[in-house]
């Protein structure tokens, strides 16, 4: 979904480089907003290794600024109601990884905001939907 434009150094003890594709793997809706599990790729000798999982909770509110922000800044007219809502999340997902800083203003991997990029779009890939939240 959004990915490092170059390789970059991915262990803390190490010296391996790769680049990082960040993927939305699942998600659950409830009545409060999205709870989502994303997961951070690395690839080793052309394949694609989990790195780091996280479940992240995104509340209504925040979902709806980020999907008013995403139809003014962006053309997604032809697309399908499904195909509309997917590439949303992976925009959202970019916005998410180049916006939510640490403390060092870096991004995750301790990179620039300008060091991200969408992945390549050739098929849009829908998530597993899991059950509601009770």
């Amino acid at each position: 979904m959004v990915q490092t434009k170059q390789p970059i150094f991915y262990e803390d003890r190490g010296d391996k480089q790769s680049i990082v594709i960040v993927e939305i793997d699942s998600y659950t809706i409830d009545k409060d907003g999205y709870l989502l599990t994303v997961k951070d790729y690395v690839l080793i000798d052309n394949f694609k290794v989990c790195r780091n999982t996280k479940i992240v909770r995104y509340f209504n509110e925040q979902i709806d600024q980020l999907s008013e922000y995403i139809d003014a800044n962006f053309d997604l007219s032809g697309l399908s109601k499904t195909a509309k809502d997917w590439k949303k999340i992976q925009i959202g997902l970019l916005v998410d990884t180049t916006t939510n800083l640490l403390s060092t203003g870096k991004t995750i991997y301790r990179l620039e905001p300008t060091d991200w990029e969408m992945t390549p779009d050739t098929i849009i890939e829908e998530p597993i939907i899991e059950e509601p939240l009770t």
